[in-house]
């Protein structure tokens, strides 16, 4: 995969140093793998230990994060906010009957995720970027269309949801592949490496070029110094894995095995938050619209998110500064 003339906009980022929150963005490979069901759960937990909390649902075209929080359609989303250039991002965020915990719908008929203009883009990523919370728990689309892949981006953590199914995981590999190209496509030309990099990618077959971290060894190869600085930025990209839907020792050992897979393919860091068993309990939580977490306290399931969840209010975060 190569990403070829594409323009980046990061006026969002201006006058920031850092996002006004934690930004937690959860991706998948493809659809059904249970990218909503972990983003209510840990946006929840999270809300339940007493941060300040956001959860946007940002699979526009097929949004249903609500249902996950037994909440109906209602009110203004973040279609109302892409159609009204007057309308403040504030006017989308409203309450839930959960402490702590705001929600932005999606759910609402619009705008398709792949169809966004790109000061839509810019100015959702903006919004969210300088929201001031503790954290904002972005639920994104699956598939890996370029808006898709500029949100994951913009995260300070990075997650990735997968099944043990073949087809799940091969089409994560592929994220992870459009997501590692997209950053790479960002520092090419400030780093005077476009050139080199596209010769690289012509030659690939002759060189033996194979995985992205292959082509990061032969950019340090042909331009040290440039070379250098690109595997610095790209070190930036760290994936977290969590493996869903489990129903053995098999499928939860597969795990690791993402993890060294990651590392080796693209030479960046890659950590797995946990695994997290298959249970009835979801859909039957689902079916009542009502969160799991409430119905099943007692549930393993609830065990393995809450330790997840730990990992994510351990680490200490910054405040943006203006």
């Amino acid at each position: 995969m190569w990403i070829e003339n594409t323009q980046y906009d990061f006026s969002y980022l201006r006058g920031y140093k850092q996002p006004a929150s934690v930004l937690i963005a959860v991706g998948g490979g493809k659809g059904g793998v249970g990218k909503s069901f972990f983003s209510s759960s840990l946006a929840l937990l999270l809300a339940h230990r007493g941060f300040d909390t956001i959860l946007a649902d940002l699979d526009l075209g097929a949004a249903n994060l609500h249902t996950y929080l037994g909440e109906k359609i209602e009110g203004k989303g973040i279609n109302e906010y892409l159609l009204n250039p007057g309308l403040r991002f504030e006017e989308v965020i409203r309450p839930t009957p959960y402490a702590n915990l705001r929600f932005v719908s999606g759910a609402s008929e619009g705008h398709n995720i792949s169809g966004l203009t790109q000061p839509q883009r810019s100015r959702l990523m903006s919004a969210l970027f300088n929201t001031p919370a503790d954290f904002v728990v972005m639920d994104l689309s699956a598939g890996a269309h370029d808006t898709t892949l500029d949100f994951f981006l913009m995260a300070n953590r990075k997650v990735l949801v997968m099944t043990p199914e073949p087809s799940s995981m091969e089409n994560a590999y592929s994220f992870m592949k459009a997501v590692f190209y997209r950053k790479l496509k960002r520092h090419e030309a400030q780093l005077g490496l476009t050139d080199q990099l596209a010769q690289l990618m012509a030659q690939r077959q002759e060189l033996g070029i194979r995985t992205p971290a292959d082509l990061l060894q032969w950019v340090a190869l042909k331009e040290p110094r440039g070379g250098a600085q690109l595997k610095h930025f790209m070190q930036a990209l760290k994936f977290e894995i969590v493996l869903n839907q489990t129903r053995s020792m098999h499928d939860n050992e597969l795990g690791p095995s993402v993890k060294a897979v990651c590392k080796k393919y693209f030479g960046t860091p890659c950590e797995l938050l946990g695994h997290l068993d298959y249970d009835n309990a979801v859909w039957q939580a689902l079916r009542k619209r009502r969160p799991l977490l409430i119905d099943y306290p007692q549930s393993r399931l609830y065990s393995q998110l809450f330790a997840i969840s730990k990992e994510f209010a351990n680490v200490p975060f910054k405040r943006a500064v203006v």
